[in-house]
């Protein structure tokens, strides 16, 4: 029975092995999804996106990302309408890759059923986030999103990253 557990770890690390002996260096995908007034919205999108290209190994995408920055974010008004402050509400989600799965049932039916219930699957491993600020401080909250992200998610990738080539160099020599 282990030698099972063995065949099934190989096989999902496989793809990340041959892409890392032909690549050296950490790439990660991140999406970046808003949801504010039109006031605010586009300036989190640009500042998020901005300070994630910054880091140099980040590509922000829409298609196939690792990870997904879902923000919500409000105006605080006062009762004469004046801004009084800005929040954001910050999940960062991780789409479920079900490829595995389904490369393990050989039932077509079981496949399909599989797709359909694994596809769209999301989760949240390390909490919510929540930023409030003065308006002036966007700028600030969308740097401060971003170095936690880069801290608590992009640095034990690039970790493991690293160690998968330093394995892969080790096995070379």
């Amino acid at each position: 029975m282990k030698k099972g557990y063995y065949v099934i770890f190989f096989l999902f690390l496989l793809p990340l092995i041959c892409f890392a002996q032909k690549t050296q260096s950490f790439s990660g995908r991140v999406g970046v999804y808003v949801s504010a007034n039109e006031n605010i919205k586009g300036e989190i999108e640009s500042y998020i996106s901005r300070e994630l290209r910054s880091l140099g190994d980040i590509i922000v995408t829409d298609s196939n990302p690792r990870w997904i920055l879902n923000i919500v974010a409000m105006e605080l008004l006062t009762k004469g309408g004046y801004k009084s402050g800005v929040v954001l509400s910050v999940i960062i989600l991780e789409p479920f890759d079900n490829g595995l799965v389904k490369t393990l049932l050989v039932d077509k039916t079981d496949r399909q059923m599989c797709v359909l219930l694994t596809s769209n699957l999301y989760y949240y491993p390390k909490g919510h986030w929540l930023r409030v600020g003065a308006p002036g401080d966007l700028r600030n909250l969308c740097n401060g999103i971003v170095a936690d992200f880069d801290t608590e998610y992009l640095k034990p990738a690039r970790n493991l990253w690293q160690k998968i080539v330093d394995s892969m160099k080790k096995k070379a020599r």
